[in-house]
């Protein structure tokens, strides 16, 4: 019975065949830490499944039985409902899957339907099946209510599409385990790329510099690439079809020549006005809202770090929030930020502008005593950013990706991320998340927590202002704007 194939199996051979397929026959090759991320959703999901249970639909009566992760299984499938539903008289089942999601995707699709082909192979007759998702819509006020948290959507007809595929799928799947892969680069799935798992395995000599790093490259020109046996970026040709702004990567990564557009950048650098500001927010978003005023998923801001210059030649001052969780987190942020910049906001820089003017326009919504001062900072924000992904400055290092972690090592190498406590977006997410909800955790690991938060914040608004000071080395003319 241990061949049997699960659920869990089943969908990852709808991802990926070959690392279905090593995953089973070489378990060890493929074994990874669990990850913090990986951690923290299954966390969020089994909170979601807990949740989902209170929903009226579910209390027990003569009439219905209801079962919480009722297996379903023969000799060859196996797989567990979060939440069935019989009919005690006609011995009907409907089935609910629940998903920590904002809607119904195809893959929840395939999950439901794999448990109604064994529930149905095993003799019973599935009646309805039915996806439980959040809802995007509900405000939470006070307790959850689980009757406004959730959308309950009839999917009964989509799994009975499927129907027929599912069986042929599945009998597929245990068959391709009874084979040999060959290993080719064409083979790649779509998550992983060349990250999976197989393909690391059987060829792991690639160049760090690929096809699969040419940025917004279709499919279609990368798998025929592929074909033509080009895999290292500098092997592309120099007459293969490209846009403009992939034939400038690829060139500088073949001349390894670092391009700047120095008028284009210096006509920027004149055009910011003091004082300046550089700005980024850490956010939280979680399935159930954990605080009132938020929506599922909706995205938290619980810390900022600021850098101000305020004159030409000034030294940057810093501010910063970061919430404990007490109060109204989002509040507190909007207050102190307020204050952070009642010297005048001039511009305010930051990474990925959409990022923090939606933050701004939530929170202009949530508090309209203070959506000037939101609409005011979306007005003068620049995105530094967009001096790298509109190529006005392309390192052959950057390696075709504009984010602040690949710019920052280039441009200002003696900073680093590597040697904080918290290294990035998810872990700080994460660790925030922990240290102001996890009653498990000690004093000391929650200031641990707090005090790697700070740090790392303040990295990302440092991390631009030096990008700034480098930019401006590059215009003669405003080199004596930031003394180092």
């Amino acid at each position: 019975m241990k061949d049997r194939l699960t659920k869990t199996a089943y969908l990852r051979y709808l991802k990926c065949r070959q690392e279905f397929w090593l995953e089973h026959h070489q378990p060890l090759l493929v074994a990874e830490p669990i990850k913090l991320e990986y951690e923290h959703l299954r966390q969020q999901g089994y909170a979601v499944q807990q949740l989902s249970k209170q929903l009226r639909r579910f209390v027990p009566s003569d009439e219905y039985t209801v079962d919480f992760e009722r297996p379903f299984q023969n000799a060859e499938f196996y797989a567990r409902s979060d939440i069935s539903v019989t009919e005690n008289a006609t011995g009907l089942i409907d089935l609910y899957e629940t998903k920590s999601a904002a809607s119904v995707k195809a893959e929840h699709i395939d999950d439901i339907a794999f448990q109604a082909m064994i529930a149905e192979g095993n003799g019973f007759t599935v009646g309805r099946c039915f996806m439980i998702t959040m809802n995007g819509d509900y405000l939470r006020a006070g307790e959850i209510d689980p009757e406004q948290l959730f959308v309950v959507t009839d999917v009964t007809e989509q799994v009975r599409e499927l129907r027929e595929s599912t069986i042929d799928q599945a009998q597929n799947a245990r068959a391709y385990l009874d084979t040999v892969p060959v290993p080719s680069l064409l083979d790649y799935c779509a998550d992983n790329k060349l990250d999976c798992s197989f393909i690391k395995m059987h060829f792991p000599d690639l160049p760090e510099y690929t096809v699969f790093d040419i940025a917004f490259l279709k499919n279609d020109k990368r798998r025929d690439l592929l074909s033509q046996g080009i895999v290292s970026i500098i092997d592309v040709p120099d007459d293969y079809p490209l846009s403009a702004k992939q034939r400038i990567q690829v060139s500088a990564a073949k001349s390894g020549e670092i391009l700047i557009n120095l008028d284009e950048i210096v006509k920027r650098v004149e055009a910011w006005e003091y004082p300046l500001q550089f700005l980024d927010y850490e956010t939280f978003a979680y399935a159930i809202p954990q605080f009132d005023g938020l929506k599922p998923f909706q995205q938290m801001c619980f810390q900022y770090s600021l850098h101000t210059i305020d004159v030409p030649g000034a030294e940057p001052r810093h501010d910063f929030f970061l919430s404990r969780g007490d109060g109204d987190p989002v509040r507190e942020l909007t207050d102190s930020l307020k204050n952070a910049m009642s010297g005048g906001i001039g511009t305010v820089f930051v990474w990925y502008e959409s990022f923090e003017k939606t933050r701004n326009s939530e929170m202009a919504a949530m508090f309209p005593e203070h959506a000037a001062f939101f609409e005011e900072v979306n007005s003068k924000t620049y995105d530094l950013m967009k001096i790298f992904s509109e190529n006005l400055y392309v390192h052959p290092e950057f390696k075709g990706r504009t984010s602040i972690k690949k710019v920052l090592p280039v441009l200002v190498p003696e900073l680093s991320y590597k040697e904080l406590g918290i290294g990035d977006g998810m872990t700080a997410t994460i660790s925030w998340f922990r240290a102001v909800k996890w009653e498990t955790l000690s004093i000391e690991e929650r200031e641990r927590a707090f005090c790697d938060l700070e740090k790392y914040c303040e990295l990302d608004t440092v991390a631009m202002v030096e990008i700034f000071r480098h930019l401006v080395s590059l215009a003669p003319s405003r080199s004596a704007v930031v003394t180092n």
